[in-house]
């Protein structure tokens, strides 16, 4: 009888173990090629290796990490506990470049703090998020190379997104750091160009930059990540077009007043007119109504009153300006 029960409970344990395993867990991203100098920031402790070292080899990047390249190139792969046989994402870091790593888990977030980077994930690879500056891209199943860089002459960086494959999303966010409600598509074969100038964000959109193609297409992946690696091959660039169609440019602009807000506004701007319109009146008259000496004189003082009042009012509209 023991044994018959033994029995029983051995095979419900096998059926019912695979719904006991967790999910594929991502341990970090595994640093396993580098030129030049590179910069690993891990748990407040800063290392350095040099040109030519292989320190680094093994090495894993966790949440609130960072990397950063300065003369030198940089590829890492995500490592997960559990590696299968599917597709794993793979990132390559230019010269110049810092990247913070946000968190680790069923979808990938980074940070893009300067430089460009090339991302590419496979079909079995999770979803890969990417913040840089005031907008955020969400990438999958793509091939995508990001410029967070600055221009010539200008201070503020500037991202170009150049999808060579598959899809995503840019959202632009607000100046708090949230979601705006407006979600730009990502689509093969296209470049997006984002410029943020308080409180407006110009996106332009037109065909893949053929100097972003050129560029990556020079400055290949080295091909030895230690997990399997998504299709890295860039596409041809496409014929040159017999007419050159103008680039699309979209506008965005923070919502706009409430009614109650307006109403409010409106009242202090037509308060503070009114009051300005009466002062002037009264001092106007004053001088060229030709009143007597008493009434003059009371007109005169009498209108900084509602000058002083009516400039009150229109200062107090020029400041209210609620989100």
């Amino acid at each position: 009888m023991a044994q018959r029960v033994c029995k029983y409970c051995l095979i419900a344990g096998l059926f019912f173990f695979p719904a006991l395993v967790p999910a594929q867990e991502y341990s970090g991203w595994r640093l396993y090629h580098a030129e030049g100098d590179i910069v690993l920031t891990s748990r407040g402790s800063r290392t350095i290796y040099k040109s030519g070292s292989s320190d680094f080899e093994g090495t894993l990047l966790k949440s609130q990490d960072m990397i950063q390249t300065g003369s030198g190139r940089a590829e890492i792969q995500i490592s997960p506990e559990n590696a299968g046989s599917g597709e794993y994402t793979v990132l390559k870091l230019e010269e110049n470049t810092s990247l913070l790593i946000n968190s680790l888990g069923a979808d990938l977030s980074l940070e893009l703090l300067y430089g460009r980077i090339r991302a590419v994930n496979g079909a079995d690879a999770p979803n890969l998020t990417i913040r840089s500056g005031n907008s955020q891209s969400s990438l999958r199943d793509s091939d995508a190379a990001l410029d967070f860089i600055a221009r010539p002459g200008q201070t503020q960086p500037v991202l170009a997104i150049h999808c060579f494959r598959g899809q995503g999303e840019l959202t632009p966010l607000t100046q708090t750091g949230s979601a705006d409600v407006s979600k730009l598509p990502i689509k093969n074969g296209e470049t997006l160009r984002m410029e943020y100038h308080i409180p407006f964000s110009y996106v332009e959109r037109k065909d893949l930059d053929q100097e972003a193609l050129a560029y990556w297409t020079a400055h290949q992946f080295a091909g030895s990540a230690p997990l399997a690696m998504p299709a890295v091959e860039l596409a041809q660039p496409p014929a040159a077009r017999a007419e050159e169609t103008p680039a699309d440019t979209i506008v965005y602009a923070p919502p706009a007043f409430s009614a109650g807000a307006r109403k409010i506004k409106n009242g202090y701007i037509i308060t503070g007119l009114l009051l300005a319109g009466a002062g002037a009146a009264m001092q106007g008259y004053s001088f060229f109504g030709n009143p007597g000496p008493e009434l003059r004189d009371s007109l005169f003082y009498g209108g900084y009153g509602p000058l002083g009042l009516g400039a009150v009012f229109l200062f107090g509209a020029a400041a209210y300006n609620p989100d």
